[in-house]
C-alpha cells in the first residue's frame, strides 16, 4: 500500500463484463416501463411520441424486443454466476446470512440514534442483497406471465382463460412495483445517498474510492488491507492522486 497520504486507493467492483450486463439491464428495464405503460394507458401523455409518430403497434414491437433482451442476460447472468470465477465469487458473497439480519437491526437502531453500533459490511450490504434477489424473484414473475401473454394461442392451448386474466393483473402490478422499486429504493442509494451523491460512478468506471469502501464495506476493506504484499496486485487496486 502507498504510505503516502496525497495518495488514495480506488478499488475496482465492476468489471466491464459486469458494467454491461448492468446497461443492458437498465435500458431493457426502462424500455420495457415506458412501452408497458403506453400499452397500459395508450391515451397517456407518455404515449404521445407513438401517436404522434403514428406507429401505435411499436409500442408492442419495442416490448417484446426489449423483453428479449432482457431475457437472453438474464441466461447469460446465470451463466456468468455458475461458470465464471468471478461470477461464482459474487453468488457466494449475495447469499443471505443471518449476519444481515444482525446488521439490519444495528443499522436501523443506528440510523434512528438508538445505538453507535454502525455495521461493518463485506462485498454486499444487506440491502443490495435484498435488492438484488428481488430483482431474480420479480424477473422470474414478469418473465413467466410476459410469455403466457405474449404467445397467447399457445397458452389457451395449456391453461384456461382465467389463467390469462390473471396473468395480465399480476405482471401490470408487478411491473408497478418493480418501477417503484427502482425510482424509491435503487435511485436512492446510487443517487440521492449522501455518501455517494450526486451519484455512484462506479457503475460508468467500475471502481470504488477508499473513502467509499470504507463507508459502506469497512470488513472488505479490512480484508484488502490484512492481506500480505505479494497478494495485492491480484486486488485490482488503482492508486489515485487526491
Amino acid at each position: 500500500m502507498q504510505s503516502n497520504e496525497k495518495y488514495s486507493q480506488a478499488y475496482l467492483r465492476w468489471t466491464v463484463n459486469e458494467r454491461t450486463q448492468h446497461w443492458i439491464l437498465a435500458i431493457s428495464f426502462i424500455v420495457l416501463v415506458f412501452t408497458g405503460f403506453a400499452l397500459k394507458y395508450p391515451e397517456s401523455w407518455w404515449s404521445w411520441p407513438f401517436l404522434y409518430a403514428g406507429a401505435f403497434d411499436l409500442r408492442g414491437t419495442l416490448h417484446r424486443i426489449a423483453g428479449s433482451a432482457y431475457l437472453a442476460l438474464s441466461f447469460y447472468h446465470v451463466w456468468y454466476l455458475l461458470f465464471n470465477e468471478r461470477g461464482r465469487a459474487k453468488l457466494q458473497a449475495l447469499k443471505l446470512r443471518l449476519q444481515d439480519i444482525f446488521d439490519m437491526k444495528d443499522q436501523i437502531l443506528h440510523n434512528l440514534g438508538k445505538s453507535r453500533t454502525v455495521p461493518k459490511y463485506g462485498h454486499f450490504t444487506y440491502w443490495e442483497k435484498f435488492e438484488y434477489w428481488a430483482l431474480v424473484w420479480g424477473t422470474l414473475i414478469m418473465a413467466f406471465t410476459g410469455l403466457v401473454l405474449w404467445f397467447e394461442n399457445i397458452s389457451l392451448q395449456i391453461f384456461p382463460l382465467w389463467f390469462l386474466d390473471v396473468s395480465t393483473v399480476i405482471h401490470f402490478y408487478e411491473a408497478i412495483l418493480a418501477t417503484l422499486a427502482i425510482l424509491v429504493w435503487h435511485f436512492y442509494f446510487v443517487i440521492f445517498n449522501p455518501t455517494v451523491y450526486p451519484v455512484n460512478f462506479s457503475m460508468f468506471n467500475g471502481y470504488i474510492t477508499e473513502e467509499e469502501m470504507r463507508e459502506e464495506h469497512a470488513a472488505e476493506l479490512e480484508e484488502f488491507l490484512t492481506k500480505e504484499p505479494e497478494q495485492e496486485p491480484e486486488q485490482e487496486i488503482l492508486t489515485t492522486e487526491k
